[in-house]
């Protein structure tokens, strides 16, 4: 019985930090910028930002807070060589895993957008 519930706990762990912190999808023909700064990164919820801007692709992230996973957003687009996103959307999910019967509570905080450069 102590074996099966270290393997469990084994596996929770490997579970809840093995999840990648962000991913995006290039849409602009796959151009790559040179990064900026994450500090400067301007973040919005709609697509209104000052100027002309081209959109270099899609970013998701996750943190373990909202305001985390809009740091980690925030990062992704700075390696991208972004200035700004876009139509930024966050969420928050509650799940819950069971272990030997056991309901184990779980919440994940995630941030998208759209990374766009002026």
């Amino acid at each position: 019985m102590k074996n099966v519930l270290l393997l469990s706990l084994i596996c929770l762990v490997f579970i809840s930090y093995g999840c990648t912190p962000s991913f995006s999808t290039l849409t602009n023909n796959e151009r790559v910028y040179p990064a900026t700064q994450s500090a400067n990164i301007k973040v919005t919820t709609n697509n209104k930002i000052e100027g002309k801007y081209s959109e270099i692709g899609y970013i998701f992230a996750n943190g373990k807070t909202i305001s985390s996973s809009i740091e980690n957003l925030k990062l992704k687009a700075a390696e991208l060589g972004g200035t700004a996103v876009i139509k930024l959307q966050t969420y928050v999910e509650r799940s819950y895993l069971i272990i030997l019967f056991i309901p184990i509570p779980s919440i994940h905080y995630y941030a998208q957008g759209i990374v766009v450069k002026q």
